[in-house]
Order: C-alpha cells, then sequence, then structure tokens
C-alpha cells in the first residue's frame, strides 16, 4: 500500500461509524540520553468536538507531564492542532513534522524529519493486525530524527534550555478507538496484552506488534518493519519474554525475538531503563481508564551483531487499574 499524503491530516469517519466515536491518534516519541529527556506525544483528535492532547515527559529522572482536553472542530481539516498549549503540525506531508509545547514547568520547540519511508500497517505480511474488535481506517509508522530546544522552567535545574538530537518514532491512526462499551464490571488480573516496541539504530529502524493474550482471536498474527537503507518493509512474526517487578504491571526487562522478511533471526534484548510514563487513554468518559499502556525508554542491544541504540518498549496490562480515576 502507499500512505498517501492526505493521511498525515484528519480523517473523515465513514458514514456507518459517524455517530460513534471517531479519531485521529497521533504518537511521537522524544529519546534523548545525552540530554536525559525522555517522553511521548500524544494526541487524540474526536468526531466529538473535542480532542485530548498530552506531552508525558521524564526529565531528569522526575515525571513531569500535561494533559488537556480541548475544544476542536469535529470536521476533519489539516491542522495545525493546538489546545493554546501543546500543538502539532505537518510541515511537509510524510517527511516533516513540528510539535510545540508553552507549558509552565516545561517547554519545547521541536522538529521531527524522516529517517526512513513510513511503513503502512497494511502491508504486513498477514493483513493489519490492529484490524481487530473495532474499525481501523489506517495505520502508519515512521522512524524519525528530532531536533531543537528544550527548556527547563522548573525543579533545580530551573532555567536550563538544552538541544535535543536524537533517533524519534511516531505512529498515526484513525479508527474507532475507545467507541465500544467495556464490561459492567471486571476485577484486577495485571495480564500482559501486547508489546510494540520501537527500536532505534544507527542504521536502522525496527518495530514489531504482538499479543500476549488471544481473547481477540489473533494471538501470533505477525506485525512491524524494519526501516534501512533498503526502505520499510514488514517482518515476518516476533515473540517477546517479559520480566515485570512484583506489581506486575511495572517492567524490568524484554527479550524479543524476530523472524525477518528474508527469513533472518534477530533478538533484541533491553538494557538501561530511564524511566516511563502511561499514555491517558479515555473514550468519551474522563473518568473511566480505557487501557493501561506503559511507555518505558531503554537501551536495545541486537545480540546477533551487537548493535547497540536506544527508544520505547510499549507494552500494555489488562484490564485496566484503576478503572474509575476518583
Amino acid at each position: 500500500m502507499v500512505v498517501k499524503a492526505e493521511d498525515e491530516y484528519r480523517h473523515a469517519a465513514p458514514a456507518e461509524h459517524s455517530a460513534g466515536l471517531w479519531g485521529d491518534t497521533l504518537w511521537v516519541s522524544v529519546v534523548d540520553r545525552e540530554a536525559n529527556i525522555f517522553g511521548i506525544n500524544h494526541f487524540h483528535l474526536t468526531n466529538k468536538g473535542w480532542g485530548r492532547f498530552e506531552a508525558l515527559y521524564v526529565i531528569d529522572g522526575v515525571q513531569q507531564q500535561y494533559g488537556n482536553k480541548h475544544p476542536l472542530s469535529p470536521e476533519a481539516d489539516q491542522g495545525p492542532w493546538t489546545d493554546g498549549l501543546l500543538s502539532y503540525e505537518v510541515v511537509k506531508p510524510l517527511e516533516e513534522i513540528r510539535i510545540k509545547f508553552d507549558g509552565p514547568r516545561f517547554g519545547f520547540d521541536l522538529t521531527f524529519k524522516g529517517r526512513f519511508d513510513v511503513f503502512d500497517y497494511k502491508d504486513n505480511l498477514k493483513g493489519n493486525p490492529l484490524a481487530h474488535g473495532h474499525y481501523y481506517g489506517g495505520h502508519f509508522e515512521q522512524g524519525l530524527h528530532c531536533t531543537g530546544p528544550f527548556e527547563i522552567r522548573g525543579g533545580p535545574n530551573k532555567g536550563e534550555t538544552r538541544q535535543l538530537d536524537s533517533f524519534s518514532h511516531r505512529d498515526h491512526s484513525w479508527s474507532t478507538r475507545f467507541a465500544d462499551e467495556p464490561p459492567w464490571e471486571y476485577g484486577q488480573q495485571n495480564q500482559a496484552f501486547h508489546f510494540w516496541p520501537s527500536i532505534q539504530l544507527k542504521d536502522a529502524h525496527i518495530n514489531c506488534l504482538g499479543l500476549d493474550n488471544d481473547d481477540v482471536g489473533i494471538g501470533g498474527m505477525p506485525g512491524g518493519f524494519i526501516s534501512d537503507k533498503n526502505g520499510s518493509r514488514p517482518i515476518k512474526g516476533s515473540s517477546c519474554e517479559m520480566l515485570f517487578s512484583d506489581n506486575e504491571r511495572d517492567a524490568v526487562s524484554f527479550r524479543y525475538t524476530m523472524e525477518m522478511d528474508d527469513g533472518e533471526i534477530l533478538h533484541v534484548r533491553t538494557g538501561r531503563k530511564y524511566g516511563q510514563v502511561k499514555l491517558w487513554d479515555r473514550g468519551e468518559n474522563d473518568l473511566e481508564n480505557r487501557l493501561d499502556c506503559y511507555e518505558p525508554f531503554f537501551d536495545f542491544e541486537v545480540e546477533e551483531t551487537g548493535e547497540v541504540g536506544y527508544g520505547v518498549a510499549e507494552y500494555s496490562i489488562q484490564p485496566p487499574w484503576p478503572r474509575w480515576l476518583v
């Protein structure tokens, strides 16, 4: 499939889904070890007249996070999208985006340029593994290069401005995510659900998607890709060994086994952990937590080659707990 320039922007809901919750979700990572700044910028732009804007960061080992639900045109548009403090702008479709934040505790003006071609998740070898349980209009990902100033406005290093220069990752989905009603009640189970790392190496970018739970009927379905000088192409499949702390939710380490498109097997393990954040995942009910999706920042090593890198080792635990955030 070919991702089109217009896919950078908001998508109108198909007629059969227009009455329910529909939206574009944007996810962009910041992982700069030299600056000691790690974060996820996350946006959910919906057809309900609002969007959610998030800047979730770990600065010098301390979580500093921003989130806001802000009025937004229900109609599909080309942005920039902003709540007045945090903004997302498409500078050059499929090649460059800009994210700015002017908050009380930190601020930044970051440019993200494509390191490699975008990858359309419809090009996975057995189809889009995200198209289950609800309607996914599309999903693409891309390895990026992040640069720009990051200002610290509070804490012991108040007044410092650090220049970021590191690899990054992004995805963009448009779907009926969180439109369905969850179960009436459920208990705490601490069951690992999915893994989705972005592994950023000097000359390549590796992503894989897998499920630890087959409740949705697609356990083991492959997803993910490798990007390098030869373009972006799907991998065949992956599995993951996870180690958690005693609370069964905080990740300690991961080891991924991935079969590449040419049959080569790679093992990638995590090294140092720099911290983590959790996405603000909601449907229309602001009080109900819909997904415990964690974003830990790790070093990575490819065991077969010794290549080292860094990135995010996203995973989720189900069901969300606590469910009601009041």
